[in-house]
């Protein structure tokens, strides 16, 4: 199936999409909704039930449409995170009653599993931060193997932070605010990175995190692991993390789906589209780089399918499955 058309298969969120898409088209263009695309005129409600039946039949075609920015925007939107909670999107278009919905009905797993998910910030570096972690046991946290290496290296059988030409050596804390136009901040202290995956391996590396936070706050909650069996039984998840702004996607696209926006924390709800016995899965939430070690929650249980690595702009993202982290957390965090 392709990504389109993995998007449009929900019944009911393709019946809403069809019911407002005057509506949907409209607020796209009076609030500069499809820019790059202005030399096309909106699309109407006939082009794009077409479209729709098109992509359930897996015959559709791309073509960099008005189209495919409006279903893309309203199937698969990017909530802003303030106050521990996941509000509105920043991109000002109009939000899906059916994602809402269905959103709401997961809030309270939703809500236990934000605090735990921060940003993996630098001192002495070039780079401000880069990327997201995740608590997955009491004072470990786990991101990816490429973050954990902007800011650490092997030595012998141990991981260091990285060292620069005059002696500095590079730190990361975890913040596990940064929200969106909220000053508050939560950071924690990487004291130990315990272990980083090697190459040809899963995209995994733990962090061990310092007891209490620069103001003496407690660490946030676990996430729970979800075991082999849930996640084959899983669907829609919710990805939580810092996506950034990325030179590799559209520019365009970034505007439409995070109003400009990045850095801070964000909810993208989709659905886990394959899993393989490879211990990899793909899915189809909106991400961006700064996603890297972002956690994929299961809106019905509220426990961690996955730790997303990367993705491939209108393909598929990928993560590693949460019994591979599972494994090398009982191998490797002594």
């Amino acid at each position: 199936m392709d990504y389109y058309s993995q998007l449009v298969t929900d019944p009911d969120l393709r019946a809403e999409l069809l019911d407002r898409f005057d509506e949907l088209a409209g607020a796209a263009a009076a609030k500069g909704g499809l820019e790059g695309l202005e030399r096309l005129e909106p699309p109407t409600v006939d082009e794009a039930a077409r479209a729709v039946e098109s992509m359930t039949e897996g015959t559709w075609v791309r073509d960099d449409s008005a189209l495919e920015a409006i279903i893309l925007a309203f199937t698969r939107p990017v909530y802003l995170v303030q106050d521990s909670t996941y509000t509105s999107s920043a991109s000002d278009f109009p939000d899906s009653v059916e994602i809402a919905n269905r959103l709401d009905s997961a809030r309270p797993a939703l809500e236990r599993a934000i605090p735990s998910a921060g940003r993996v910030d630098l001192r002495n570096h070039r780079l401000q931060w880069a990327g997201t972690a995740w608590m997955v046991r009491e004072d470990i946290a786990v991101t990816n193997r490429h973050v954990a290496e902007v800011f650490a290296r092997q030595n012998g059988d141990a991981f260091v932070f990285r060292t620069h030409f005059d002696g500095s050596m590079t730190r990361a804390t975890l913040d596990w605010r940064r929200e969106y136009q909220r000053p508050a901040e939560s950071r924690f202290r990487v004291e130990e990175v315990l272990w980083i995956e090697p190459d040809g391996s899963a995209d995994v590396a733990l962090l061990r995190v310092s007891a209490t936070g620069e103001e003496g706050e407690a660490q946030p909650p676990v996430i729970d692991l979800m075991t082999e069996q849930e996640i084959a039984a899983t669907t829609a998840v919710a990805v939580i993390g810092y996506p950034a702004r990325d030179s590799r996607n559209s520019a365009d696209d970034q505007r439409r789906l995070f109003g400009d926006v990045y850095g801070v924390k964000r909810l993208a709800p989709g659905q886990i589209t394959t899993v393989s016995a490879d211990g990899l899965l793909q899915h189809d939430a909106t991400t961006l780089g700064g996603n890297s070690g972002s956690v994929l929650i299961g809106l019905e249980t509220g426990k961690a399918a996955a730790l997303h690595f990367a993705g491939l702009e209108h393909v598929a993202n990928y993560a590693v499955q949460a019994h591979v982290i599972e494994r090398i957390i009982r191998e490797r965090a002594r």
